[in-house]
């Protein structure tokens, strides 16, 4: 093996995910980007944050873990990959000089990570996890790393404003169709959300439309340091024996009672088949055992109450340090 190309030792590699977060990883992709052709290429695992919010962190270490596996899997040991921060990766891939050679490897990426969510958490998840990537060619558009890493975020950054999953290849066409596809997600959005202003109750959404309200609220928590809280109950059989068309029965009664229990402000979805996951603004910790109180005593007039066991879990949404 070239030795230029033998980049990795043992104390280069993150204990999480076996890819290199050293220092002196930024030194080999300068290197790689003057003396190699390929591409260099940006990756954010989709909807991460949620994903930890509704399974906890235990199992988003494991799912980043299958991120990197996934990542391992579809590249080539002389391949240069690191880890920039929690949901964020960075490789250069030495020798793909096409769009249609990156694609196909995107696609494998995105599907093994996808698969490997599953069998983490079930088949009845209902998080849309997957990865955004932005590309950039080596050396076609540049040799230097700092200015090929804006291109590569730049690509990315256009990916996840237009809805995630996908990769973006650097080029001057991005703008226009930036904002056609923009102006599609602004479609959606609003015929999801759009109402008479009658319904009472919870906002209840799809994963999709919560994604983007979800992280709409984050990022106003953290400007303007507003108050917000999530809640995720879990309902299952009180006792062993019960068929699944009544326990689905069960689920839907429960997700009406959390529906007409909650404030108008109030949103929420069904994260998984027995799981409802909540996001509950200007609610402070005080409040939250009210909330799951109010939920129990709505639930009571239920057929379904001595039947089921429900869990609550909550927490304050708060601004990083």
């Amino acid at each position: 093996m070239n030795e230029t190309l033998n980049y990795y030792d043992e104390d280069d590699f993150d204990k999480l995910t076996g890819l290199s977060e050293k220092t002196d990883f930024i030194e080999k992709l300068r290197h790689a980007c003057k003396s190699e052709n390929g591409v260099l290429i940006l990756i954010n695992l989709d909807n991460f944050e949620i994903f930890n919010d509704v399974y906890g962190y235990d199992v988003g270490g494991e799912l980043l873990q299958k991120c990197a596996d996934a990542i391992n899997d579809n590249t080539s040991p002389d391949d240069i990959k690191g880890q920039l921060g929690g949901d964020e990766f960075i490789c250069f891939i030495k020798g793909v000089n096409d769009r249609v050679s990156f694609t196909r490897l995107y696609k494998r990426v995105n599907e093994q990570i996808s698969e490997s969510a599953k069998k983490l958490v079930g088949e009845d998840m209902r998080i849309s996890l997957g990865i955004s990537i932005g590309v950039v060619f080596v050396p076609n558009q540049g040799t230097v790393y700092e200015e090929l890493f804006k291109k590569a975020d730049m690509a990315l950054e256009h990916v996840k404003q237009t809805g995630g999953q996908g990769c973006a290849f650097y080029g001057n066409d991005q703008s226009t169709v930036g904002n056609a596809l923009m102006a599609d997600n602004f479609d959606l959005i609003s015929k999801g959300l759009d109402g008479d202003g009658k319904d009472l109750g919870a906002l209840w959404v799809d994963y999709d439309h919560f994604s983007i309200i979800y992280r709409f609220m984050r990022r106003y928590i953290q400007t303007y340091n507003g108050v917000a809280a999530k809640m995720l109950i879990t309902v299952s059989p009180a006792h062993d024996a019960m068929y699944r068309d009544e326990f689905e029965e069960m689920t839907r009664e429960l997700g009406k009672v959390v529906n007409s229990t909650l404030r108008k402000s109030d949103l929420m979805m069904q994260s998984r088949q027995n799981q409802f996951f909540l996001l509950l603004p200007e609610t402070n910790d005080q409040s939250l055992p009210k909330v799951s109180a109010r939920i129990v005593e709505n639930w009571k007039k239920s057929k379904f109450y001595n039947m089921a066991k429900l869990d609550f879990e909550a927490e304050m949404i708060t601004r990083p340090d």
